[in-house]
């Protein structure tokens, strides 16, 4: 089966190249806008516009499947999703696994399985997201195989949101015990295991789902913790625990002026022509209404009818950890 990632060079993109190639049945195509740094192992790379309908036609040619890992910004998403679906109605009509998104819920509270309904209206990401998968059900109606994944928040080595990020606020203290607003649902899940659930897509027979409708599936840990639990379980793995009560004015302060502040600074190196790595994390608002979320996604589906089975939330934890500490984020005697 010969595979196009759109998407590929990045973070979860990266990590599904290699799990293809290991398959002994896939074979890999990379697509991107520009060439990855070191094309190793012989691996076809196809220079890709996903916002430019004829570049997508002239590599869906001969491909039998698409992962689109495609992220970026509202545009890149939504309408690269509508675009996409365009090419592959004109050319080989290959199976599409789509990367959707947890974020499709917005503000919605409880436990929500596949059958929920979308949400657009949290923010501009949950806005495209949501629109990516309205234009990807028109593939499926089509009478062509679909298969949409939500993954919650993906972690483990090379996150740089949800463990880079994460760990150096633990350790410069700006995060920790938050109370109530920390205690929200992570739906952590771990990359290596969203690579696993695309290769299980890959195989599915969607029209198992039924005619005309795309199979859609929640990937997510079963003993993925809450937020708190999750800050003193990482900052204690990387050095930085046993972490501290952060008021609730405290953090609206760091993620309301704080931020503000970051961000004019990374204007700034970015002119100068830095890369603003070194600057602090900016704590944005967004992050502190998902923490205070309790929103459990359901991912009963997946693991009942997909195989899904995602490591325990240790395992993924103490890989995250070790990637983190290698990255010289934490305390020498954390590797010890």
């Amino acid at each position: 089966m010969k595979v196009l990632v759109l998407g590929a060079t990045g973070f979860i993109g990266q990590r599904l190249i290699a799990r293809l190639r290991d398959s002994g049945w896939a074979t890999p195509v990379l697509a991107g806008r520009r060439a990855p740094g070191a094309r190793s192992d012989g691996l076809e790379f196809r220079q890709v516009d996903t916002l430019d309908a004829g570049s997508l036609r002239q590599a869906l040619g001969d491909v039998d499947a698409v992962v689109n890992c495609v992220a970026g910004e509202g545009d890149a998403i939504a309408r690269g999703a509508h675009l996409l679906v365009e090419a592959a109605l004109q050319t080989s009509r290959p199976r599409i696994v789509h990367m959707s998104s947890m974020a499709v819920y917005g503000r919605q509270e409880g436990s929500l399985d596949e059958n929920s309904p979308l949400d657009p209206g949290a923010s501009w990401y949950a806005q495209a997201k949501c629109q990516a998968e309205v234009h990807m059900s028109a593939y499926a109606r089509a009478g062509q195989s679909l298969v949409m994944l939500r993954p919650g928040c993906v972690h483990g080595p090379g996150s740089d949101m949800w463990v880079g990020q994460m760990a150096r606020l633990l350790v410069a203290g700006r995060v920790g015990d938050l109370g109530p607003m920390g205690q929200g649902w992570s739906n952590l899940v771990h990359v290596d295991d969203v690579c696993a659930a695309v290769l299980l897509a890959l195989q599915y027979a969607p029209e198992a789902n039924g005619e005309g409708t795309a199979a859609v599936f929640n990937l997510a840990g079963e003993d993925s913790p809450r937020w708190n639990q999750y800050f003193a379980d990482l900052a204690q793995a990387i050095g930085a625990g046993p972490v501290a009560r952060i008021s609730p004015l405290r953090l609206k302060l760091d993620a309301q002026l704080g931020t503000v502040l970051i961000r004019v600074l990374q204007r700034v190196a970015r002119k100068a022509g830095a890369s603003g790595k070194r600057l602090p994390v900016a704590l944005s608002p967004s992050f502190l209404r998902l923490w205070q979320q309790d929103l459990r996604i359901d991912g009963q589906r997946a693991r009942t009818v997909l195989k899904f089975a995602p490591r325990p939330y240790a395992q993924g934890l103490a890989e995250s950890a070790r990637w983190a500490l290698d990255e010289g984020i934490g305390t020498a005697r954390a590797a010890a």
